[in-house]
């Protein structure tokens, strides 16, 4: 009997171990980086990056209603859940999402909508030229099509 008791203690020392394990992996101060939409995102901290990054993020940051129309073609829909261009670069107002700041396409089409904005192209038209443009880097994001150009 002793040694079946003593195989029921180590079965329940590391049954134990591992639930112990399994919460201290989830709780929320697990990590040193809040989280955000998903697993594969984090907060960003504008103020560690170059002057340049920074720039795009508040250019699509201060128009949601332009940046929602386009779609990001870096795979980020299926990946991480993005809608559009804005879930790329923001969580909510004042809130960023790192995904853009490591991703050349975010901020390729970032850059690109900015360009073609201020020489006067309308939603509609840079939509049109972002999906010509980018749809050979993969699948969009499902970002419905809208307004006039």
């Amino acid at each position: 009997m002793s040694v079946i008791w003593k195989w029921l203690s180590l079965a329940a020392f590391v049954g134990a171990a591992v639930v112990a394990a399994l919460l201290f992996a989830l709780a929320p101060w697990a990590s040193s980086a809040s989280r955000t939409r998903s697993d594969l995102e984090n907060v960003l901290d504008l103020s560690t990056q170059p002057a340049d990054v920074v720039a795009t993020y508040h250019y699509i940051e201060n128009r949601p209603e332009m940046a929602k129309q386009i779609p990001c073609y870096c795979g980020c829909g299926r990946a991480i859940g993005h809608r559009n261009l804005l879930d790329c670069f923001v969580i909510e107002p004042g809130v960023y999402s790192d995904h853009a700041s490591g991703c050349m396409v975010c901020g390729n089409e970032a850059n690109d909508v900015r360009r073609m904005a201020n020489d006067g192209q309308g939603p509609r038209d840079i939509r049109d030229w972002i999906d010509a443009e980018y749809s050979k880097y993969g699948a969009p994001t499902d970002t419905p099509k809208r307004g006039t150009s």
